[in-house]
């Protein structure tokens, strides 16, 4: 080989090794560009996506108003049924009573075998509670008329009324 190829055939190899440098450099800025752009595009698609979201929570605040202004008013109205509830309950205790009294009145000025008679025909629990609201006299000679057997359990019943 000639003395001119060896001085020139580093030369060419480290040509060549620059051309192919430089390729590498070349596809190595297209790539850069390519990702730079796929990085724009996707920041595009997220300021999109946010300002959808603005939207969509500047439409919510009224709605979020709304339902505030419901949930208010629901409970204005639940407060207002609980109150009218307990009046109606009261007044119901306060009716039944009435009629508890009267009855107490009514069986109180009867004969106590009259009485012992009709309540032998009533329910239970009802001669319970109209011995219970009696004086303690008027009971005890309408008890003393009932059947023995009757009185028994009319007795044990108002032994486990709680006063």
């Amino acid at each position: 080989m000639s003395g001119l190829y060896l001085r020139l055939g580093p030369m060419l190899l480290s040509s060549s090794r620059l051309a192919l440098a430089e390729e590498d450099v070349v596809d190595e800025a297209g790539a850069l560009e390519l990702k730079e752009q796929m990085l724009r595009k996707k920041e595009m698609e997220i300021k999109e996506k946010e300002e959808q979201l603005n939207k969509r929570e500047k439409n919510l605040i009224p709605l979020q108003t709304e339902i505030d202004a419901k949930l208010e008013e629901l409970n204005a109205l639940q407060v207002t049924l609980t109150a009218y509830a307990r009046k109606l309950s009261e007044r119901e205790k306060l009716l039944n009573d009435a009629k508890m009294d009267h009855l107490v009145a009514l069986y109180s000025a009867m004969e106590p075998a009259r009485a012992a008679i009709i309540m032998a025909q009533l329910h239970m629990d009802t001669v319970v509670r109209i011995l219970s609201n009696m004086k303690g006299k008027s009971a005890g000679l309408i008890l003393a008329a009932m059947e023995p057997s009757k009185g028994a359990m009319i007795s044990e019943k108002l032994s486990q009324l709680d006063y």
